[in-house]
């Protein structure tokens, strides 16, 4: 939305998380996010971005998570920017749900008609180029429900690293276990249900997380602490109509 002066502005919704980490949505009216809204979403993430870096002296990372059941034509639209991004495939883990499986002849007879399947295919891509690279990446796939950044004191390979020696162990069917890497997948009822200590884990030693989330409707925003003073920095204010809200204004 815009104010009297023509200044856009984006609702930031607090959502249940444990202490002392906080998690917030930016409140999207759906996905794939319509034109010219994309653009202010973009911009609002990436002041959010740029000022948590500042804060805490981070590496971003950045992956596309495709899903065959939710945003499938997501995968496209990374071809024709291989070469840019250098995307490395790997896999993403629901680290709260059932670990990955194939279909089961009981799965198939319970299913209602019209009722889908589960997905199988969680497909993550981490962009291995430079800074540049990943900033082009978002900017192209931003509003997909692919963008994924994960913010870390150290590189991407360590993060993926850590990720897999977390997430592996739980997978026991074959047909999952010979991925590059693994990478965890949250949204908000996954942040709402967890212990501190879980969500610490799950982060693999990232202090942000920020996600599209389908799930949610909007872009999930995750820290192991107060978001106050990056929303400070960015000129955010508090939202009348919302508790414990924000608005962050966007020029």
């Amino acid at each position: 939305m815009a104010d009297s002066k023509g200044t856009h502005r984006v609702s930031l919704r607090k959502l249940q998380c444990p202490a002392p980490a906080e998690a917030m949505l930016l409140v999207c009216s759906g996905f794939p996010i319509p034109e010219p809204e994309r653009a202010i979403a973009l911009r609002a993430v990436t002041l959010l971005s740029r000022a948590w870096i500042a804060r805490s002296k981070a590496l971003s990372h950045v992956f596309l998570h495709i899903s065959s059941s939710k945003n499938p034509a997501a995968a496209p639209m990374i071809s024709p920017h291989a070469r840019k991004w250098a995307p490395e495939l790997g896999f993403g883990v629901w680290p709260a749900r059932q670990p990955p499986a194939l279909w089961t002849k009981e799965e198939f007879e319970a299913l209602q008609p019209g009722e889908p399947p589960r997905a199988l295919a969680e497909l993550v891509f981490r962009i291995t180029c430079d800074d540049a690279a990943k900033e082009h990446a978002r900017g192209v796939m931003f509003g997909t429900g692919a963008v994924i950044e994960v913010q870390t004191p150290d590189d991407g390979p360590a993060f993926t690293r850590r990720a897999t020696q977390l997430l592996l162990p739980t997978i026991q069917d074959e047909s999952f276990r010979s991925y590059p890497y693994y990478f965890p997948l949250l949204d908000g009822a996954t942040v709402a249900a967890a212990n501190y200590a879980a969500l610490q884990s799950w982060l693999c030693g990232g202090g942000a997380y920020i996600r599209e989330s389908i799930e949610d409707c909007g872009v999930l925003v995750v820290a192991l602490e107060s978001l106050r003073p990056v929303l400070d920095q960015i000129g955010a204010v508090p939202d009348p109509q919302a508790a414990g809200g924000f608005v962050i204004p966007v020029d």
